[in-house]
């Protein structure tokens, strides 16, 4: 359970499932494929995983290198987005220059496009670009630039930063109930759900995991907790938020319930060997690909799959999801193999051992 470098074996798994999710929401149908859900297991991954590295480098050296930190996650992450930015901006510039919202790519580009769209969402701003889902790709990126402190700053002692973490996850809970509460109104748009501050808790319990698992009593509390009961527990948990559509309820406890459910179940996969089954499956070397290749599909998923309906809207809608699916995978691939790949040797010369993958990627 204690932090080291390399592989975590299984999170590849779970994060081709999350995708296979977001996927499956965006091109067949969001009313039987919570997306959603995938998107909220990638955070929890996520704040597992930066974690994780950063404790596995303080031990290594007593300290973090905030610089090499900064430099990795910007040769993994900004390329796609750069080239899918400029392509799509291309696009529309030669095709529907009149669709052209410049608020939407420079969002994108500068990691703020949650709060764009937030303010869209809310004023009833028509949104006219591929870019709605930077979304959560800004709540992470603003994780990584202000959470590598906090360790450094702790000293790498896991019982303070399992309390930051905990703190976090009770204000952004408070900050949603306080909201919800003062404003009912905001409760039918995307204000809950897109403001970092009141999503952070999900990023937070990947944290609290990985906290844990440096302290004796959290690894503990770790294999109570990935025991059959309080797994179906979760499990439950989770179909019970599904289930309560309340408004209320949706957009302020529901996020903190099915994050720490999230959080149960990734500890399942990762430190035990009783739901072998499971972990076989996510393991295997098709699920480990689409995983690997889960932050290209997210980046390119929605231009490419616009772009397919765009041509083919005359066929019948499954047809047109499975080839949307399939020009997803051959863009992702075209991406991860022949832009992002090639800079892991670029980032290796900064500490890269793999294990800070992004969680979407």
């Amino acid at each position: 359970m204690p932090a080291r470098a390399g592989v975590v074996p299984s999170l590849d798994g779970l994060r081709a499932v999350s995708i296979a999710l977001v996927l499956l929401a965006h091109l067949v149908s969001d009313r039987w494929f919570p997306g959603g859900f995938g998107v909220l297991t990638f955070f929890v991954i996520s704040g597992f995983l930066i974690t994780r590295l950063l404790l596995a480098e303080f031990k290594t050296r007593d300290t973090i290198s905030l610089g090499s930190f900064y430099l990795r996650r910007i040769l993994r992450l900004y390329p796609a987005v750069l080239v899918y930015t400029a392509i799509v901006t291309a696009v529309y510039l030669i095709a529907a220059p009149a669709l052209i919202d410049w608020p939407e790519p420079i969002a994108a580009l500068f990691y703020y496009a949650n709060y764009l769209f937030v303010y869209d969402n809310v004023h009833h701003v028509q949104v006219t670009m591929p870019f709605t889902h930077f979304w959560s790709l800004s709540i992470e990126e603003q994780f990584y630039i202000f959470f590598p402190a906090i360790p450094l700053l702790c000293r790498g002692r896991a019982a303070a930063i399992a309390a930051v973490a905990a703190a976090v996850c009770v204000v952004a809970l408070a900050l949603r109930t306080y909201g919800a509460l003062r404003h009912p109104e905001l409760l039918d748009t995307e204000y809950f759900y897109l403001r970092t501050e009141m999503r952070m808790d999900s990023i937070a319990f990947g944290v609290l995991v990985a906290a844990a698992c440096e302290l004796p009593r959290g690894r503990a509390l770790i294999l109570r907790l990935i025991r059959p009961v309080p797994i179906i527990i979760a499990i439950l948990v989770v179909v019970a938020c599904f289930a309560d559509r309340d408004p209320f309820f949706r957009e302020t406890a529901r996020y903190t319930l099915v994050a720490a459910a999230i959080a149960v179940g990734m500890c399942a996969v990762v430190f035990s060997a009783r739901y072998a089954a499971a972990n076989r499956i996510l393991n295997s070397r098709p699920v480990v690909w689409v995983g690997r290749l889960s932050y290209s599909l997210y980046v390119w998923h929605l231009a490419t799959a616009e772009a397919v309906r765009h041509y083919f809207a005359a066929l019948p809608h499954p047809v047109v999801a499975a080839l949307a699916l399939a020009a997803c995978l051959i863009a992702a691939a075209l991406s991860y193999y022949g832009l992002e790949r090639p800079l892991i040797g670029l980032r290796r010369q900064f500490g890269s051992r793999n294990a800070d993958r992004p969680a979407l990627g």
